[in-house]
């Protein structure tokens, strides 16, 4: 380097006590800590059948790190990873609103439907 170039040090003169202090309290030089995202309900299907006083309701999503499903209202859960279902009985001429939420460590995404809960034949 030129000697008339002045090289900019940040630690000059702060003694060697000091720029360890600065270097190892985690301020500047600390890597950022990788957060999981937030989940993404990407399939929202419900009533996928309603008939005969039952229905039935599935989502697809995705999500990293642990992850619960919760479904609002009484019926039956089926979790698999990236999946759940959720079905029930309703009273044949009820409004039904059915919510689901999916959280793990950085949040929760959820969805809701309402329907009528429809007589007749389960519709496939």
């Amino acid at each position: 380097m030129h000697p008339s170039i002045a090289r900019f040090d940040p630690l000059r003169g702060l003694g060697l006590a000091a720029a360890l202090a600065v270097a190892g309290s985690g301020g500047l030089l600390a890597p950022a800590t990788a957060r999981a995202a937030v989940p993404a309900i990407t399939t929202f299907a419900c009533p996928l059948d309603n008939g005969g006083g039952r229905f039935y309701c599935f989502i697809d999503y995705t999500s990293d790190g642990t992850t619960t499903v919760g479904w609002s209202g009484g019926g039956t859960v089926v979790n698999d990873s990236g999946h759940s279902d959720f079905y029930g009985n309703c009273s044949i001429g009820s409004t039904i609103t059915v919510t689901v939420t999916v959280t793990n460590a950085s949040g929760s995404a959820s969805r809701s439907r309402t329907f009528k809960c429809n007589g007749g034949p389960v519709i496939l």
